[in-house]
């Protein structure tokens, strides 16, 4: 939870999973991100390892056009932050104090770390 939120979804080396549930904050897991080594598809890789985890919302400082199809396309909402540490993203989230990101705002390039996301 300490760690710092990735300003690039796709090649961030773990996601934090955080289960909330209201504003508690209960399980907090780490997995390993299967694109971050990839030459090619990391965004993808990446957003369909999400999926499958269950997650319903990623936060990231960037998230790249393919990551976001697949993951909005399967319901997971999308939130951009600051570089902040996991826990404090996870308490403007609570708060409603992070930017939803929306189809005409994502990037066409991938600029980032550690990337986290909810169940």
């Amino acid at each position: 939870m300490d760690d710092a939120v990735s300003m690039q979804f796709g090649r961030c080396p773990v996601y934090t999973i955080v289960d909330i549930d209201g504003e508690i904050v209960g399980d907090v897991k780490v997995i390993e991100n299967p694109g971050a080594g990839v030459a090619s598809g990391a965004g993808v890789q990446a957003a369909q390892r999400v999926v499958s985890e269950g997650c319903e919302a990623v936060i990231a400082g960037s998230i790249g056009p393919n990551s976001y199809q697949v993951l909005s396309t399967a319901g997971v909402e999308v939130y951009t932050a600051p570089r902040i540490s996991v826990r404090e993203a996870v308490e403007r989230l609570i708060k409603g104090e992070l930017l939803r990101q929306s189809p005409g705002s994502v990037p066409g390039s991938h600029p980032g770390d550690a990337a986290w996301a909810l169940p």
